[in-house]
């Protein structure tokens, strides 16, 4: 067993192809063919067959091993990161994973920048999902890194801020004249929610109850066109709210129902020190960020 062979075995599950899995890692597709083969023969299983479409995909042994295949690539690559930096090379990775329902676009996009001017030699990968998707991702290795409402069970936290819960309503609503809301207040009304885990969490975490869900949306931007014409209310993080909100309230709740948010790790321990370094500069600098906006860290 070697690193080409799972390096191999990674790309082709991503893939679902040997032409596309050798432009990945940069070999031929021989090369990839023979290094799949010469794996399935020393550990005596099949990793990869062909579907009805043709396409290669994993048999079932080959799901129960792509996590420890994952892990592994992922451990290699902390041993060699931390080899750069004891030869003064400090050039490396971090696959990082966000769920923009949680953080703001442009939030993240300026952490990123901030983390690049002060680390330009560490390449970022952006992972973009859902709460329960992103969970998966660092579990299985596939991202070092990712956004995660706290506390997050099973996987190691660094706590960044608490955001606040808000909810959304049209101007012509009962609510909209309205300063603060309760969840009593919302306890009949319908709502519009995103189609991810993370809106449900929203509401588990802030001590909802059962709730009628009216309609589900893939975007924010569906969502409060829908909240504008009166179709629902809908619930969103203080620091996803766009600057200008036209035909649509955001109303705090009474009390304030606070959502904490972290970075997470299978183990900051063993974590590649590109991952590490992110986590470092992203508390420092999402908790000025939170401070200017009178989030409270």
């Amino acid at each position: 067993m070697n690193f080409s062979q799972l390096q191999s075995v990674v790309a082709l599950a991503e893939t679902g192809s040997f032409t596309e899995a050798a432009y990945a890692i940069d070999l031929t597709q021989s090369a990839v063919s023979y290094a799949i083969a010469a794996l399935e023969r020393e550990l005596g299983i099949t990793i990869f067959e062909r579907n009805r479409k043709g396409g290669v995909v994993l048999t079932g042994v080959g799901k129960k091993i792509m996590p420890h295949v994952r892990a592994l690539l992922a451990q290699a690559e902390a041993i060699e990161q931390e080899a750069r930096a004891a030869r003064g090379e400090a050039a490396g990775k971090v696959r990082v994973g966000n769920i923009e329902s949680l953080v703001a676009p442009e939030l993240f996009a300026s952490l990123l920048t901030h983390f690049q001017r002060q680390h330009p030699e560490i390449e970022v990968v952006l992972f973009n999902g859902s709460m329960h998707e992103v969970g998966e991702w660092v579990e299985s290795s596939i991202i070092d890194v990712g956004f995660m409402l706290m506390p997050a069970n099973g996987l190691d936290g660094q706590l960044l801020l608490t955001d606040e819960l808000y909810a959304l309503v049209s101007p012509e609503h009962r609510l909209g004249k309205r300063k603060a809301v309760t969840q009593s207040d919302l306890r009949e009304e319908s709502f519009i929610l995103e189609k991810t885990h993370c809106m449900r969490l929203f509401m588990q975490l802030a001590g909802f109850g059962p709730m009628r869900i009216r309609y589900q949306a893939s975007d924010s931007a569906t969502i409060l066109a829908m909240v504008r014409e009166g179709l629902g209310v809908s619930l969103t993080p203080r620091m996803v709210l766009p600057k200008k909100l036209e035909g649509v309230v955001a109303l705090p709740f009474d009390p304030p129902q606070h959502i904490k948010i972290g970075l997470v790790t299978r183990s900051q321990e063993l974590a590649p020190r590109g991952a590490r370094l992110f986590i470092q500069t992203a508390r420092t600098w999402m908790q000025e960020q939170a401070a200017a906006l009178a989030l409270q860290p």
